[in-house]
């Protein structure tokens, strides 16, 4: 079986993700890429998290051809191959539907950078890009731009957040910072009487984002952060 500890590492932040609310039933989906082959374990297609085997995970190449596996791939598989084709660095992909910061998503409010777990994914606020056709190519494209080139997750207008990151834990956190900052926004809109609750500060929101480790050069040393 190829990359079984993948696919078991998978199958555990899938139950993760319904624990810890921030997906029902088969909604959203994830994958891993294994740096050594290039080949990506990803969810299967309408299958629930909870009655996943090992070998029900597809293996698929960064084209998205099913490489070994019985079932059929995630359909969002390519956004996942897309996000690995313009991301060299990135090695997992966590796409959920988490109530909060899909709220966030279908009101097209972007999230700022309030709490530092974000700070820790994202160098400016988190963006939300228009809806598109879940499984097409456009949903793909659209979920690039949303990165840009200074954040890990974005928002899917109307459809949830996704977060890439160097391992499956590194992008379920992301997720898990986006849910949790639009969470935050929301509650503390009520204490700042409507209006918006104040960032980070600039020198704040530098440091933590160092602490990213795709932000880290290829030695591995998190960069010299100059204060300002």
């Amino acid at each position: 079986m190829l990359l079984r500890a993948l696919r078991e590492e998978l199958i555990y932040y899938g139950h993760q993700m319904l624990i810890s609310g921030l997906t029902m039933h088969t909604g959203g989906n994830l994958s891993v890429r294994d740096p050594e082959s290039g080949l990506i374990a990803i969810k299967p297609t309408s299958r629930p998290y909870d009655r996943l085997r090992p070998e029900d995970i597809p293996i698929i190449d960064i084209q998205g051809k099913l490489v070994e596996g019985q079932l059929r791939p995630s359909s969002e598989w390519p956004m996942h191959t897309l996000i690995y084709r313009t991301f060299p660095r990135a090695d997992a992909v966590v796409h959920c539907h988490s109530p909060y910061a899909l709220a966030a998503a279908a009101a097209g409010k972007e999230i700022p950078l309030i709490n530092h777990e974000i700070c820790m994914h994202c160098s400016s606020p988190v963006r939300v890009v228009p809806f598109e056709i879940p499984g097409t190519e456009a949903l793909a494209e659209s979920a690039i731009r949303g990165f840009g080139l200074d954040n890990n997750v974005t928002l899917l207008g109307n459809h949830g957040s996704i977060a890439y990151g160097a391992t499956l834990w590194h992008a379920f956190d992301g997720v898990c910072a986006a849910e949790q900052a639009a969470q935050t926004l929301y509650l503390s809109m009520a204490f700042c009487n409507g209006g918006a609750p104040a960032p980070i500060p600039e020198e704040g929101r530098r440091a933590l984002r160092a602490c990213d480790p795709l932000q880290r050069p290829d030695d591995g040393k998190p960069p010299v952060i100059q204060a300002v």
